[in-house]
């Protein structure tokens, strides 16, 4: 003992003595301390546990009971005691000027039964059926508050009374009702909230009710609790955890490399004065045991700091109501635990080569030879295969325990991380080969890079870890986009707005005028002109992309095997000039001269025969024709444009005319312009709709899946920690390479010298990291999507940021807080500093 406390002097001193690199290395340290103090404690605020998610369903209910219209059937099967309150919920559409927003509609007593669904904000809750109450995100739609009318489609006008907020949704569009005065429609799902007597267990009373006359299933009830979402935040801290002692053991190594590295004379004249290899290795560990306390209390107070800071924003970020801040005592002291070990881990190896440096070599206070970083780079390809092979086990088998999918996607990810690390060295140690041909500053750079690998490849490790979460998380979540943007069609072309409702004719005729607008076309089908009469349109050889021919029964379950049943045509229209323009089908002029049909659409590439079917009024069926077909294959899905083109003859010969009947109402019209419909162009058509009563235009756009500016925000976090990283770093540096610039400095380098090599170091060491955060971050996610015959999207902006915001934004950072190179004092012994 007496020996550890004289050891641990030593280190105490020496970090005192050394007070900025003492600082470097704490900050270095507590900065994935904080940041797991910080995110354990944002988590734990922000997720929504099981009773939260409870009462958002049943409110202070213990049973729902859905699909009863009255209680009679539902009373008996309860205790006599119980609480019934109604409970309605369905979907409608606001009639707003401009279009025709989906909104929620529900008719319960949120001061009753169902308190906790919602929140009353503002005013109070409707009383009779001339009343509702609004949340804020239909209130600012509709444009309206307190005292406004708010009109549901199909129902009467009502006046706003009070504004309410879902707290788990900020964002909710709904409108509250009266219980006691709305009438459910059929589309409405109706049923009863329950409170049951005290001592009653819900559990006992879950299950279907049926009819004691027929037994037929009339009622399901759902018990709290038993169903609903529940958020388990434990695996989420697990990897948060995992990666956070990665994270903080790669950035100590680093700079544990450099504090032995300025301590080798220093711990050759312990060696001489009698130290063994054990008390050595021991003044090393001692020593990082004291920083790393100190970091990991300076980590908490920041963390902290950090997450009073970030709360007053969470509500806006997660889009629902969070409590104060939560800060429990694991947040704390695990996060504590791991920078301690990290740091005892990360000087682990540090000391051990200290144990077996020659005592003559350490006080010569020359570097030990390195050798090479083959051996290495072996070692992190197969680490990386290893890491690969567990996300696709993850991806692709199936486990009794679901979380073992997770622990072996997550440690596949971590391997990767690690793999692409271990081979970073070599890709360092091969800068130095590349230097000679390059000019003086990013020669010193690239060489004193490559020389200092065992300092610089665990910082590398360290930025390119966040990296390659961050492009992870995009390949994710762009694969995920890409998915769902290949199984969307529109109905429209990106030159045409659609214009409908009862003023559609009015306000068509308006747009005729607007700049850019070259057609304006009411929009019908063919139909026969004999009262019950029909006609149907197939292809029996119709074939899509890949050449497989279409049976529109794939994938029926209740029809019978090997039943073929053709492509069928659902839009028929007459071949006008104006509406072959309107489908961007005007070279079929000639095909329809020749009498052949023209099938335009998006689902098949080739067909050569339209078999037409008629039926007589009578239902007796007419005798096939069989016409030739030209199909023109076009991005646009059927449903608004036609989607069949018949020749004008053989429409005659059919006995039908085209009519103002399709699937939207009967006053609807495309508008088309002569250049793809801007912004502008949608809200002048909007503006012009609203002038008409039950009027809207629509612009049919891709899908956009909500979590871009999370995905932006993420990016710049990871950005930010990657430079606070490399910036200590390079400070680090650059207090090791003190002199170095002395010699420049004698030689007479300018000034700016230092400001250039840093800066070059700076970016070599951010490109190097984001090269290899690249397939450390694709190659999980490839695995996931392979695995499951999907393809994975490039994250280009994610990866544009690791290879060319990162390094430029390094060099900026370097460059600004560089300084020249200092004048004749850099001589003075600084040590005592």
């Amino acid at each position: 003992m007496a020996g550890t406390r004289a050891l641990a002097r030593i280190g105490w001193r020496d970090i005192t003595r050394h007070r900025l690199r003492s600082l470097l290395i704490v900050l270095l340290i507590g900065l994935p301390v904080a940041a797991m103090v910080g995110g354990i404690a944002i988590l734990r605020t922000t997720e929504v546990g099981p009773e939260r998610w409870a009462t958002a369903r049943y409110g202070q209910a213990d049973l729902l009971a859905q699909g009863v219209g009255t209680i009679d059937l539902l009373r008996p099967a309860l205790p006599p005691d119980s609480v019934f309150e109604p409970y309605v919920e369905g979907q409608v559409r606001l009639v707003v000027p401009g279009s025709r927003p989906s909104a929620t509609l529900r008719a319960i007593d949120i001061q009753g039964l169902a308190a906790g669904i919602y929140t009353l904000v503002d005013g109070r809750t409707p009383a009779g059926a001339a009343e509702a109450a609004v949340t804020g995100e239909v209130a600012r739609i509709a444009k309206v508050g307190i005292g406004g009318r708010i009109a549901v489609e199909g129902q009467a006008d009502r006046t706003i009374v009070g504004i309410i907020e879902n707290p788990l949704y900020l964002g909710d569009r709904s409108v509250l009702v009266d219980p006691a005065t709305y009438v459910p429609t059929d589309m409405d799902s109706a049923g009863w909230l329950v409170r049951l007597p005290n001592g009653e267990d819900p559990a006992a009373y879950g299950g279907v009710i049926k009819d004691p006359v027929t037994g037929e299933p009339v009622s399901s009830i759902e018990v709290r609790g038993q169903s609903g979402s529940s958020a388990d935040a434990s695996p989420t801290i697990l990897i948060l955890g995992t990666m956070a002692l990665v994270e903080a053991a790669l950035i100590a190594s680093a700079a544990f490399a450099v504090s032995i590295r300025r301590r080798q004379r220093e711990l050759g004249l312990l060696a001489a004065a009698g130290a063994t290899p054990g008390q050595l290795s021991r003044s090393v560990l001692l020593e990082a045991m004291l920083l790393g306390l100190l970091a990991c209390v300076v980590g908490v107070i920041g963390g902290l700091a950090a997450a009073l800071a970030f709360h007053p924003f969470l509500d806006d970020l997660t889009q629902h109501r969070n409590p104060p801040l939560i800060v429990d005592l694991s947040g704390i002291v695990a996060p504590m635990a791991i920078g301690l070990v990290a740091s005892v881990v990360a000087a682990w190896l540090p000391a051990r080569s200290v144990s077996r440096t020659p005592v003559l070599l350490a006080l010569s206070g020359r570097r030990p030879a390195h050798r090479s970083a083959g051996r290495g780079l072996w070692l992190g390809v197969v680490v990386v295969a290893i890491g690969l092979g567990l996300t696709i086990a993850g991806a692709t088998f199936e486990f009794d325990d679901g979380d073992i999918r997770q622990y072996l996607i997550m440690g596949g990810a971590v391997l990767g991380t690690l793999g692409f690390g271990a081979c970073a060295p070599w890709l360092l140690e091969q800068l130095d080969k590349i230097a000679r041909r390059l000019p003086l500053t990013p020669r010193i750079a690239f060489r004193d890079t490559a020389r200092a690998r065992s300092r610089n490849a665990p910082i590398v490790t360290a930025v390119l870890a966040g990296l390659a979460a961050v492009i992870a998380i995009g390949a994710w979540s762009a694969s995920r986009d890409a998915e769902e943007l290949r199984g969307w069609r529109p109905t429209l072309w990106p030159d045409q707005v659609r214009i409908g409702g009862d003023g559609g004719s009015e306000a068509a005729q308006e747009l005729r005028g607007e700049p850019g607008v070259v057609a304006v076309m009411k929009i019908g089908t063919l139909v026969p002109t004999e009262a019950g009469a029909s006609v149907f349109f197939t292809l029996p050889d119709a074939r899509d992309v890949n050449g497989k021919l279409i049976n529109m029964n794939d994938g029926c379950t209740n029809c019978p095997p090997d039943h073929f049943a053709p492509y069928q045509l659902m839009h028929p229209s007459a071949a006008t000039p104006e509406l072959l323009a309107l489908a961007h089908a005007e070279d079929a002029a000639a095909d329809l001269a020749a009498g052949r049909v023209v099938v335009v659409t998006d689902r098949l590439a080739s067909a050569s025969i339209l078999s037409i079917i008629a039926y007589a009024p009578d239902g007796t069926e007419e005798p096939a024709m069989a016409v030739p077909v030209r199909v023109i294959a076009v991005p646009v899905s059927g449903g608004i444009l036609p989607d069949v083109f018949i020749p004008d003859a053989l429409a005659q010969r059919l006995g039908m005319v085209q009519a103002d009947v399709n699937d939207y109402g009967p006053d609807t019209y495309v508008v088309q312009y002569d250049h793809d419909v801007s912004q502008g162009d949608f809200d002048r058509a909007t503006a012009i709709a609203a002038r008409h009563l039950d009027t809207a235009a629509w612009l049919d756009s891709a899908p956009v899946r909500p979590g871009q500016g999370f995905r932006l925000l993420l990016i710049a976090m990871v950005l930010l920690f990657s430079l606070s990283v490399t910036g200590i770093a390079l400070a680090l540096g650059e207090a090791e390479s003190r002199p170095d610039q002395r010699t420049l400095l004698s030689l007479g380098a300018e000034p700016r010298l230092r400001r250039r090599i840093a800066a070059a170091r700076a970016a070599v060491l951010a490109f190097v990291a984001g090269l290899l955060a690249v397939p450390a971050g694709l190659l999980p996610i490839w695995g996931i999507f392979t695995s499951r015959d999907a393809q994975m999207a490039v994250p280009t902006i994610e990866i544009a940021g690791a290879l060319i915001v990162m390094p430029v934004l390094a060099i900026a950072f370097a460059w600004i807080l560089s300084r020249p190179i200092p004048d004749w004092n850099a001589f003075r012994n600084l040590e005592s500093r």
